[in-house]
């Protein structure tokens, strides 16, 4: 037993060094304001990355590469102007790929190895004039591909202009966390446990604790079954509490809900007035779309709030 949670400790992420995907789209610009604000998350150092992919040997001039290295240069001057007009010690370094027929997803994990970041921050949605966007699709190839925690600024578009629906600087007001008592999910939590114990100077204010008895499960239709279920599931969520509450001193609510579980998490987390979700990319599944990280795909892709998603350990 001492063997195994030495081994869950050190597994468990940290977010002192983030990097950044941008890929200096008007997106990118609503980035950089945000990411003052993730010395919440303990974050000390951050890496600026931006990938271009380029069609063959030499298609790429030497005046279209100074211009991505300066405007990440521009990116970088703002930032350090930003953490310095607010007293934050954050380091901050650029990083560019030019790479033939680059694929953003792996040109970004393999950034962020290579630059040893503990995880990625990447915006969800929004456009971008170059085709080399990273944006929606790219964003979920990142979460199916990616071995690292990965934090989504969820944007929206209104009269062609982007914006940030949760305002970053609230992450830590209210958070929302969904389990199904999976390992991945016992992950994700740790992580929670993790966050709570960075002393920023924001402390969180209310966490909610959540399951959904899944519609499809075995016994659903059966309502003493269903009856158990709610029963047995109350009291892991309890001990999650209790387990919190030896770290922090936020209100701490626990409820669970029927349904579809990424309807239940998306609706409940709004109506909660949850400032960021945090949960697992791959849960244990009772039907097909809880599989693979289906859960977590869609209310990356339904959630207006930023999504923060701890990948399962992979071999």
């Amino acid at each position: 037993m001492e063997v195994r949670e030495n081994l869950t400790i050190t597994m468990t992420p940290t977010f002192h060094h983030a990097l950044v995907a941008i890929d200096q789209s008007q997106a990118s610009d609503i980035i950089i304001d945000c990411l003052p604000h993730f010395h919440q998350l303990g974050t000390e150092k951050i890496t600026l990355y931006t990938s271009v992919s380029v069609s063959y040997p030499g298609g790429l001039d030497q005046s279209s590469r100074k211009q991505y290295l300066g405007k990440l240069d521009g990116y970088k001057r703002k930032l350090e102007q930003q953490l310095s007009d607010a007293g934050l010690p954050i380091r901050v370094e650029t990083k560019a790929g030019f790479d033939i027929n680059a694929y953003p997803p792996h040109e970004i994990i393999k950034a962020a190895h290579e630059q040893q970041a503990g995880y990625i921050i990447i915006a969800n949605r929004g456009y971008s004039k170059y085709r080399e966007l990273l944006l929606g699709s790219t964003a979920t190839e990142l979460l199916q591909r990616c071995d690292l925690p990965v934090y989504l600024i969820n944007m929206k578009m209104s009269d062609q202009h982007l914006y940030c629906v949760q305002a970053c600087r609230d992450t830590l007001n209210h958070i929302f966390y969904p389990t199904d008592f999976s390992d991945n999910a016992d992950r994700a939590f740790q992580t929670l446990e993790y966050l709570m114990t960075q002393k920023t100077g924001r402390a969180t204010r209310h966490i909610t604790l959540y399951h959904v008895q899944a519609t499809g499960r075995i016994g659903m239709d059966e309502p003493d079954k269903l009856a158990e279920f709610n029963r047995i599931d109350r009291e892991r969520l309890e001990a999650l509490k209790e387990r919190l509450q030896k770290v922090t001193g936020a209100e701490i609510h626990i409820d669970i809900g029927v349904g579809s579980a990424a309807q239940e998490i998306t609706d409940k987390a709004t109506h909660s007035d949850a400032s960021m979700i945090i949960m697992g990319g791959q849960g244990r599944g009772y039907i097909r779309d809880l599989f693979l990280g289906g859960v977590s795909h869609q209310v990356v892709r339904n959630a207006e709030i930023p999504v923060l998603i701890i990948p399962a350990l992979r071999e």
